[in-house]
């Protein structure tokens, strides 16, 4: 039959502690992006966001393999 509302209170209780910790998860990638959006930087140090083999941040900020004409 139709599940009860203990049966959704079981399901819920199972999931609520992974769906926490995605949520946070995500709430701390959506806070470190904030100062990222639009900045173009891709530096190591400029972005905390785990970018470690950027190479290219030391010829500078912004799209570097970009064809400019």
């Amino acid at each position: 039959g139709a599940p009860t509302a203990a049966d959704w209170r079981r399901l819920s209780a199972r999931w609520r502690g992974e769906l926490d910790a995605r949520i946070a998860r995500l709430t701390r990638l959506r806070d470190d992006l904030d100062g990222c959006i639009g900045c173009g930087c891709l530096s190591t140090t400029q972005c905390p966001l785990r970018n470690p083999l950027d190479r290219l941040s030391e010829e500078g900020a912004g799209p570097r393999l970009l064809d400019p004409g």
